[in-house]
């Protein structure tokens, strides 16, 4: 599955972790899919992120834990 295609395949409203080839891990949901660009909506509601495909080596879901405490 090619990273367009895994990136269209999340819902609009998901909160994904975007890894970069220099390390950097981006939050946020995918506002646009441009031809070689990505565009994140930031959980804070700042300005968008922009990522270049080519920059991008991993996407996945954030999952929230619960903190256990004993």
């Amino acid at each position: 599955m090619s990273l367009r295609a895994q990136l269209e395949s999340f819902p609009a409203e998901a909160q994904l972790l975007v890894f970069t080839t220099l390390g950097h891990v981006y939050v946020g949901s995918v506002v646009d899919i441009e031809e070689d660009a990505i565009r994140l909506a930031r959980p804070d509601g700042l300005a968008d992120i922009v990522l270049a495909l080519g920059d991008v080596s991993g996407v996945r879901p954030t999952v929230e834990e619960t903190e256990r405490r004993f």
